[in-house]
């Protein structure tokens, strides 16, 4: 080894990386500012119209590992759902050739994600088993897994991890996701609750597949003070897809002034009267067992049929999630010119683990909207990667 390698590796021993689950001071980055009445032409109405969207998904659990020196695949990822009261597994194999190989044993689990999966994936296989034998469980010395499958290939792929120290912590994070996909249908929200590394001392692992064994990935800094592997889990994955693409009308929702607060198309709007103009202050949505993913605007996003032609408005977005504010955050852009109105959006703070390129600031989301009359929007929304 060189003496370079050598003072680096050294190096990034004597490191120690912090897991966030929070990196906004969410009040101090929004401030407290409001729209002048200036920006506004036409008289106020009694609505608004929304060119925003949220859906959730629901999974119990997650988990997913790395691993080297495998000719096909680099990381397994096990997924679990309750059905009906019914633990049901999905596992993703991810592939060295930008394949994903899903294996599921009820459609139940795969119909509403198929579209998901294809949507930020360029390439998946959807591969539906007779039997998949796993365990995901914690105990008080962490996890107890087990996975054992054959792929589509009909050879074997089995995963054991079993943690041994007493008194696991676990944190939360916002997980980067980075796609392939250059047009993502929407922008991905996986915060990763009740989350840990694999601490690799003590740790009994295996990674067998197609009966060879594979060493699983380590990470070359302490985390959170531990050594670790490339393996992390979650028991309370809170996941969210904002904006999806739409291209259509809008619907105007109706406000009434004495309640501000409206739920339309599954999402909750806190509304701000600003004179009578009423502006989105909060959008949240929730998925089915009562977890919520909300965006908050300063200022709030104006009313924006009313805007005078020529307006340009920037302004500040901050995503909580349940009642941890400034998960992640960023800034959008307004520009109103004759009834042609553009609104983009762009996060540009969050969190990862490592130095580089945020992944979150390479997404951009467009919306050109078209007021034909008061009671006749258009828009087309989407997001591309930069």
């Amino acid at each position: 080894m060189g003496v370079i390698k050598k003072l680096s590796s050294a190096f990034l021993k004597r490191k120690n990386v912090k897991i966030k689950d929070v990196v906004v001071d969410h009040y101090k980055y929004l401030g407290k500012r409001n729209n002048s009445l200036k920006i506004y032409e036409s008289s106020p109405k009694n609505m608004i119209f929304s060119p925003f969207n949220i859906t959730t998904d629901h999974i119990d659990r997650l988990m997913l590992i790395n691993f080297e020196e495998d000719p096909i695949y680099y990381a397994i990822e096990l997924q679990i759902f309750r059905i009906a009261g019914e633990k049901l597994p999905m596992v993703i194999m991810y592939r060295k050739d930008d394949l994903m190989d899903i294996y599921y044993t009820n459609e139940a689990i795969i119909e509403y994600r198929k579209k998901l999966f294809e949507d930020i994936w360029t390439n998946v296989s959807f591969n539906q088993l007779e039997e998949i034998d796993f365990r995901f469980q914690i105990d008080d010395m962490g996890l107890d897994a087990y996975l054992f499958l054959k792929d589509k290939l009909e050879k074997d792929i089995e995963l054991k991890i079993k943690e041994n120290t007493p008194g696991r912590e676990l944190t939360a994070m916002l997980t980067p996701i980075v796609t392939a996909n250059k047009k993502p249908q929407y922008f991905p929200i996986v915060y990763l609750n009740e989350f840990s590394m694999v601490i690799k001392k003590d740790t009994e692992i295996f990674i067998k597949i197609h009966g060879f064994l594979r060493k699983p990935d380590e990470i070359p800094v302490r985390m959170n003070g531990m050594y670790v592997y490339l393996a992390r889990y979650s028991l309370e994955p809170i996941i969210g897809n904002w904006n999806n693409s739409f291209s259509g009308n809008l619907n105007p929702i109706l406000i009434n002034s004495s309640n501000l607060n409206k739920i339309s198309e599954n999402l909750t709007y806190e509304i701000f009267n600003n004179e009578g103009y009423y502006e989105i202050e909060k959008i949240s949505g929730k998925d089915d067992v009562g977890h919520t993913i909300s965006f908050e605007f300063s200022p709030a996003i104006p009313n924006i049929i009313a805007l005078k032609s020529n307006m340009k408005i920037k302004g500040k977005f901050s995503c909580c999630i349940n009642d941890i504010k400034g998960i992640f955050a960023g800034e959008y852009y307004i520009n109103r010119v004759g009834d042609i109105i553009s609104l983009n959006i762009q996060p540009i703070k969050g969190w990862q683990p490592f130095p580089g390129k945020l992944w979150l600031k390479t997404y951009k989301w467009t919306a050109n909207i078209d007021i034909i009359d008061n009671d006749n929007v258009r828009i087309q929304s989407y997001w591309y990667r930069i």
